[in-house]
């Protein structure tokens, strides 16, 4: 059973292991993460923008062979 305790400070969310992969836990749990990461870095919306785009390039760049056929690459 997934409980949500709400205080005047945080929002406490339990999940028994036991019902989550923590694969998708993560998953889940990632955009929260970025977002505290770029609130707390004082990164306006337009630098937080521009590193989402480097790293979608870099990523590319790295697995893109994954997913197109040798002879377009």
């Amino acid at each position: 059973m997934i409980t949500i305790e709400t205080t005047e400070k945080e929002i406490r969310v339990s999940i028994p292991r036991d019902e989550v992969d923590p694969v998708r836990l993560d998953r889940l749990l990632r955009p929260f993460r970025l977002e505290a990461a770029v609130a707390d870095s004082g990164m306006t919306d337009e630098e937080a923008d521009q590193m989402a785009e480097e790293m979608k390039a870099k990523w590319w760049a790295v697995n893109k062979r994954r997913f197109l056929p040798a002879e377009t690459i």
